[in-house]
């Protein structure tokens, strides 16, 4: 059973990573703050506090340069900063978290999901609630 090394209000560092058509990869580094913890699924919900650094790495993993990134996606990576989103707590170890394409062009909702309920229906607002009754 997984633990959570962080508290609510505490920060730390996530790295994601997406392969975009042309077979590089994109790696972004972000400062997360920990929302809630569900201890139930073993997750955190965190909100996306800061973007820190990014690199796009050809297939072999050297880096690009400055003019040969793909600018579209890491405008995509950019505006992602404030969303909240829920991780296992095992994305604390430090070791990059892998997610398709999907997740960052938002046909798939990872990065949208929470940010699209109303604040009342929120898993963490529901979970309070509950223990309040």
């Amino acid at each position: 059973m997984a633990e959570a090394n962080y508290e609510i209000g505490e920060t730390f560092s996530v790295q994601f990573i997406w392969r975009i058509p042309s077979r590089d990869f994109l790696r972004a580094l972000f400062l997360v703050e920990v929302l809630h913890q569900d201890s139930v699924s073993d997750k955190y919900v965190v909100r996306l506090k800061e973007f820190l650094a990014g690199r796009q790495e050809d297939k072999e993993g050297n880096m690009r340069s400055l003019d040969e990134v793909a600018r579209d996606y890491w405008y995509l990576v950019d505006k992602l900063t404030g969303r909240k989103i829920s991780l296992a707590y095992e994305v604390d170890d430090g070791r990059p978290l892998w997610l398709r394409l999907e997740t960052l062009t938002g046909e798939h909702n990872f990065f949208t999901r929470l940010n699209e309920l109303p604040s009342t229906l929120s898993d963490w607002k529901i979970d309070d609630q509950l223990e309040e009754e």
